[in-house]
């Protein structure tokens, strides 16, 4: 999946979307491509009075949205509430994962699941200095999330909360941060971080010693601010420091 070319078009097209809408129109694709029927996507924060530089869209139905701002159930997000504290993606509901929630919590997913949200994929998003965020694909079949998505979801899902965060801070008159420089070494491990190599592997691809390639890493880590693996692939991609198609060849 994550080398078919309608993915690969997704991908593109978050880059190439101009506003909230156009994105919105990305994710309505990327999430049936993927076999889900809703998404929602963005910064964990009060609703009713969102920061400025905060975002956050979804396609859940009109009755649901209803129910969760009438009922408050947005100030007890059993999802987010499962984001504390991780930054690996997570099936719900999983039976390890109900057993740190409360009634309340509990009582949300029963009335998630009566309005055809049964089960879902989440991959929390945790930025140093900005407000926690995820991305959410839920489907109304319990049981029938394929896990041979997850990786596709995960990856697409950094590049969604990055053009989201870029619209988001454009909307609100903030300039974006300038394009880092790096040199044509530090390319190539960030080509290589994308493809999942460990740093001894980078080592051994680019005749170096797998310290070396852990510092040329970090260097292009400090760069970008020290966010995340995942986010830093979609922010060089993004930026143009390197393409969808280099990133996905294989040694």
């Amino acid at each position: 999946m994550l080398h078919s070319q309608e993915y690969q078009s997704i991908i593109e097209a978050f880059y190439e979307a101009k506003d909230s809408q156009e994105i919105q129109g990305v994710l309505e694709h990327l999430t049936y491509f993927l076999g889900f029927r809703h998404f929602a996507i963005g910064h964990h924060v009060d609703l009713l009075s969102p920061p400025s530089t905060s975002f956050g869209i979804s396609n859940y139905t009109p009755g649901w949205l209803s129910e969760v701002f009438h009922e408050g159930y947005y100030m007890d997000d059993p999802i987010h509430f499962l984001c504390n504290g991780r930054n690996t993606g997570f099936i719900w509901p999983d039976p390890h994962l109900l057993n740190r929630l409360n009634e309340r919590h509990r009582h949300i997913l029963e009335r998630g699941a009566l309005r055809n949200f049964r089960a879902g994929y989440t991959i929390p998003v945790h930025l140093p200095g900005e407000y926690s965020g995820s991305c959410t694909f839920a489907t109304p079949l319990s049981g029938d999330i394929s896990r041979e998505v997850l990786p596709a979801a995960f990856y697409a899902a950094s590049h969604a909360f990055e053009a989201m965060r870029r619209q988001a801070r454009m909307t609100a008159g903030l300039s974006l941060d300038p394009t880092p420089e790096i040199t044509p070494r530090q390319r190539e491990v960030v080509l290589l971080m994308g493809q999942g190599k460990s740093y001894a592997e980078m080592g051994d691809i680019l005749g170096i010693s797998g310290n070396t390639a852990h510092q040329h890493c970090k260097a292009v880590f400090r760069s970008y601010g020290n966010i995340q693996r995942c986010n830093l692939i979609a922010r060089v991609l993004f930026d143009g420091l390197a393409s969808f198609p280099e990133m996905l060849r294989k040694h």
